[in-house]
């Protein structure tokens, strides 16, 4: 069996990471995110490895203008670098990319026939 690699699109990358999405488009545009790849549906995709391999840090801490006071969250339980939005958006990205792969599997399945 083949491992798959999770992919996020430009918008979940930069949310991931906590950057603009012109910080992604940039990189990409420089190739210094090589295993990117034009979905029709999705748009561009980016492997998570090329996200670390370029520097980027997933669930990047937002900037202090826009991040919670660290004693709401600690009454809350939520650790103070982690976004729940962030980690909800890395793994609806993962589940839209196997529900694709099963979509595609199933094609290739029907056309086998």
């Amino acid at each position: 069996m083949s491992t798959t690699r999770p992919l996020l699109t430009q918008r979940e990358a930069a949310a991931a990471c906590g950057v603009s999405r012109t910080t992604i488009r940039r990189r990409r545009e420089a190739d210094e995110l090589p295993g990117a790849v034009l979905d029709d549906d999705r748009g561009w995709l980016i492997p998570v490895e090329d996200l670390l391999a370029a520097g980027f840090r997933l669930n990047a801490p937002v900037p202090p203008d826009e991040k919670k006071d660290a004693g709401d969250q600690a009454a809350a339980g939520a650790q103070p670098d982690t976004d729940p939005g962030e980690t909800a958006a890395v793994l609806q990205s993962e589940l839209d990319r196997l529900r694709h792969e099963h979509a595609l599997a199933l094609a290739d399945e029907r056309n086998a026939r």
